[in-house]
């Protein structure tokens, strides 16, 4: 089974959050609090050895929280794939959980759920929706060659680029994670 100190929670937070006014969704509330802390709160902190936050342009609130920022490696904001690719290039251990910071509603004890199946390939997330494919504990190598890759090539579709991994599924159903994505989600929006 994977050990938590080999693994580094990385967070997706670098969208444009066009549904949302172009707010950063990390720092909307959500339950009363900003969404990063109501994720990291449903999140079990099994010991991480770091933090990364793949961000559109860094902000001190991460520090406060734990969090190194990183930015896309490519200009344009290239979508979620390129967030992968940064949380990889960053990443100094040798697994990387990595979450959308507009995710709720996890299961309990995710990491340890992932650390089961993961194996030496990785593992993704499929709920009731579906396959989730920016939910996964990836080998950090690996993800970074995917990713690089894929992009590489023009291509930027996630699942299409991670499903060269062969990973194994993580299947909650019937349960279903939530997304964040639209204004109603949160408290408030601009």
């Amino acid at each position: 089974m994977i050990a938590a100190d080999a693994v580094t929670l990385g967070l997706l937070a670098g969208g444009r959050g066009e549904r949302v006014g172009g707010c950063d969704k990390a720092w909307l509330p959500r339950r009363g609090r900003p969404a990063i802390d109501t994720l990291l709160q449903e999140l079990t902190d099994a010991g991480f050895a770091a933090r990364l936050a793949s961000v559109r342009a860094p902000d001190l609130r991460w520090g406060e929280r734990g969090f190194t920022c990183v930015q896309d490696r490519r200009p344009g904001q290239p979508g979620p794939l390129a967030g992968l690719e940064a949380l990889a290039s960053a990443c100094r251990t040798p697994w990387l959980l990595v979450l959308p910071v507009d995710v709720f509603d996890l299961p309990a004890n995710l990491f340890d759920q992932f650390a089961s199946v993961a194996a030496t390939r990785g593992a993704w997330l499929r709920d009731a929706g579906g396959l989730q494919p920016l939910v996964g504990l990836w080998p950090r190598g690996e993800l970074h060659a995917a990713a690089t890759s894929a992009l590489d090539a023009g291509e930027a579709t996630v699942h299409r680029a991670l499903a060269t991994l062969r990973p194994a599924t993580l299947d909650i159903s019937p349960a279903r994670l939530g997304n964040a994505n639209t204004p109603e989600a949160y408290d408030q929006t601009p």
